[in-house]
C-alpha cells in the first residue's frame, strides 16, 4: 500500500494556517464549497483555492483561520483511512484571490493555467471537470498581474497513457492488452473500472505517441475513448491501493507475452476493420468457419482466405470498426479447434 509521511518541518511550518490536499484519482465534481463544509467543523475556513483539477494530481490549498484550526484539520485529514489525499502544511504568502471560496464564493483555476505558488504541476493529465463547471458564472479572468503561467502548448511525450472511457462487456486488462499490444510491446497495464480508465505503459514512447495519434475518439465497446499522456510513475503511483482495481485489472508484459520481436523491424498499423487472423489449423482456415465464429460479435462484410503449404490464415472484415476492436479484444489468443488464434489489425483491403 501507498503510504504518505510527513516530512520534518520547520516550526514556522507548523504555525502556518494554511494546508495544501493532494489527492489522487478523486470523486468527480469536487468544489471548494465540499472542501469548506469539510473543514468547517475544525474550525473557521477562510478560503479554498482549487489549483489543479486532474485525475492523477487533483490540489486543493486550504486557509484556516487559525493555526489551531489548521493543526485540527490536518489531524483529521492524516487519520482518514484513504490512500488517496495527502495533506501538509503550506507557508508562502498570501494565494491569489480567484479560484477560491471565500464564504462560499467559488471560482475556479482551470486546467490550463498553474499559479504561482510554491507547488507547481505544469500540465494536465486527464481532465474530469465536467462541463457545468467551466461555464460557472462565478469564473472569471484572473488579472495577468498575478503572474498566471499558462501550461506548455507543446505536448510532453511519455511512454504511459491515460484511456478515458474504459466501459463495457466484462473488460479487463488482459482483453486491453489483446488491443493495445497491437501498437507497441508494452510493460504494464492498470485498469480502474471505478473511474472507467486505464494507464499504459509501452517499452518505448513511440509505441505510445503512435497510439495517441492513432486511437483518439474510438468507439470502444459502450463508448468514446480518450487519449493522453501521463508521468511515467503514474501507474506506480495506484499499485497497492487495491480498493481501485481487482487482481486481473493489473497486467504485466513479458518477453514472452510481446507481439513484436525487438530485434526485428515493426510494421505497427492503425485500428482497422479488417483483421488478419493467424496461427490457424487447416481444418480451421476457411470462409465457413471464420464467418461462424466471428459473426457471434457483429456483421462479417467479407472473408478472404491466405492459406499456404504450411501457414494457415484469413482476412476478416467487421461492419465497422467498434465490432473490429471488440474482436480483438475479446478472441486474441482464444482457441479454435484447439489451437490459440492470433488476431491483429492489418493495412490490407478485401
Amino acid at each position: 500500500m501507498i503510504s504518505f509521511s510527513s516530512p520534518i518541518l520547520p516550526d514556522s511550518w507548523r504555525n502556518s494556517n494554511m494546508l495544501l490536499l493532494s489527492l489522487i484519482a478523486p470523486p468527480e465534481n469536487l468544489s471548494a464549497e465540499y472542501f469548506s463544509s469539510l473543514l468547517n467543523q475544525y474550525g473557521s475556513v477562510n478560503q479554498v483555492t482549487i489549483l489543479n483539477k486532474s485525475l492523477m494530481d487533483f490540489k486543493v490549498l486550504v486557509e484556516m483561520g487559525t493555526p489551531e484550526a489548521a493543526k485540527s484539520a490536518k489531524s483529521f485529514l492524516d487519520q482518514l483511512s484513504s490512500n488517496f489525499i495527502k495533506c501538509q502544511y503550506y507557508l508562502d504568502e498570501k494565494p491569489a484571490q480567484s479560484g477560491s471560496c471565500n464564504n462560499c464564493s467559488l471560482d475556479l483555476i482551470n486546467d490550463s493555467t498553474i499559479s504561482t505558488l510554491k507547488y507547481r504541476h505544469s500540465t494536465s493529465l486527464n481532465e474530469i471537470v465536467q462541463e457545468d463547471d467551466r461555464q460557472s458564472s462565478s469564473i472569471k479572468t484572473i488579472p495577468s498581474s498575478q503572474k498566471i503561467i499558462h501550461s506548455s502548448s507543446k505536448l510532453q511525450y511519455t511512454t504511459v497513457l491515460c484511456v478515458n472511457g474504459i466501459k463495457g462487456k466484462n473488460l479487463d486488462a488482459q482483453k486491453l492488452y489483446n488491443i493495445f499490444s497491437n501498437f507497441g510491446n508494452i510493460d504494464k497495464i492498470l485498469l480502474i473500472k471505478l473511474k472507467n480508465f486505464a494507464l499504459i505503459k509501452y517499452l518505448k514512447e513511440e509505441y505510445s505517441i503512435f497510439v495517441f495519434q492513432n486511437c483518439q475518439n474510438l468507439q470502444f465497446f459502450d463508448s468514446l475513448i480518450s487519449i493522453s499522456f501521463v508521468p511515467e510513475d503514474a501507474i506506480d503511483k495506484l499499485i497497492g491501493l487495491d480498493t481501485l482495481y481487482n487482481q486481473q485489472d493489473y497486467y504485466v508484459g513479458t518477453s514472452e507475452t510481446d507481439r513484436f520481436n525487438s530485434n526485428n523491424k515493426m510494421n505497427l498499423y492503425p485500428p482497422s476493420q479488417v483483421l488478419h487472423i493467424s496461427n490457424l489449423k487447416k481444418i480451421s482456415s476457411n470462409a465457413e468457419t471464420m464467418w461462424d465464429v466471428f459473426s457471434e460479435f457483429g456483421v462479417v462484410e467479407a472473408v478472404k482466405v491466405l492459406n499456404t503449404q504450411f501457414k494457415f490464415m484469413c482476412l476478416v472484415k467487421m461492419e465497422n470498426l467498434q465490432q473490429a476492436l471488440e474482436v480483438i479484444a475479446l478472441m486474441h489468443n482464444q482457441e479454435i479447434d484447439n489451437r490459440n488464434i492470433q488476431i491483429s489489425f492489418t493495412k490490407a483491403k478485401i
